[in-house]
């Protein structure tokens, strides 16, 4: 959930600036906001990540946007033991929280900062991940267009996120929890509300699935897929690169 890494120079990276105390309640209102089901989507992700790319030569090269705390990489890293991961992140803040969660995966897993472009060759990931990032990208067009660039052919992109509300059902569910659960939980961890307010807004300010796939689509992305979960509220989206 975390910012734009691909976007041109002197424009806007990102919607919101995850830096100060709002980080220090940041994991645990994930946790607490999804009951704890965060921790299955990224596992569910990791999975389907092995599954695809079994057949590809080892060890894999895996980078993981908007990386926050690491908690997407940890999981890429634990369910692919012959994976090497780069988490990629803006903040300074996030970062440091997640060296030291992750200090025995420090073989392993790298997290770095990264805030205008990202400093990789051409074709040097077998996938990318990126966990509840996303949707605060202000680029996107472009950086998907980044995410081919970096991936080798044949790689894959997993996008997990709340995407916009594609029915009545979800859209009531994200509202309420706007109103019972975001600012609660936000205020009892950090002593902030405003922050979550821009959590929950920033999923209808979002493209939906459909566009969002068609976006893979257009970026040049093939098998293009989308997994549902919880009620439709959290998708995984997928596409390869040619």
């Amino acid at each position: 959930m975390k910012t734009a890494h691909a976007a041109p120079r002197g424009k806007s990276y990102t919607r919101f600036k995850f830096e100060g105390q709002f980080v220090r309640g940041y994991d645990a209102f994930n946790h607490a906001a999804s009951l704890g089901l965060d921790f299955y989507w990224r596992r569910r992700t990791s999975v389907r990540l092995k599954q695809e790319l079994a057949a590809r030569s080892h060890p894999l090269c895996i980078l993981d946007l908007a990386c926050g705390t690491g908690d997407m990489a940890r999981s890429v890293a634990q369910v692919n033991p012959q994976s090497h991961v780069v988490g990629c992140d803006p903040s300074m803040s996030m970062l440091s929280r997640g060296r030291v969660k992750l200090v025995s995966w420090r073989e392993r897993i790298c997290l770095v900062r990264s805030v205008a472009h990202l400093p990789f060759r051409d074709a040097t990931f077998a996938a990318i991940t990126c966990a509840f990032g996303m949707r605060n990208f202000t680029h996107l067009a472009d950086d998907l267009g980044e995410c081919q660039r970096l991936l080798q052919p044949g790689g894959r992109l997993y996008v997990l996120d709340f995407y916009k509300p594609g029915n009545k059902f979800s859209a009531f569910l994200l509202k309420s929890y706007n109103v019972l659960v975001f600012p609660f939980l936000g205020f009892l961890l950090t002593g902030k509300i405003a922050p979550y307010r821009y959590l929950y807004e920033s999923i209808f300010a979002f493209k939906s699935v459909p566009d969002f796939a068609q976006m893979l689509q257009d970026a040049g992305f093939t098998d293009v897929y989308a997994k549902r979960f919880f009620f439709g509220l959290v998708h995984l989206l997928s596409g390869c690169r040619r």
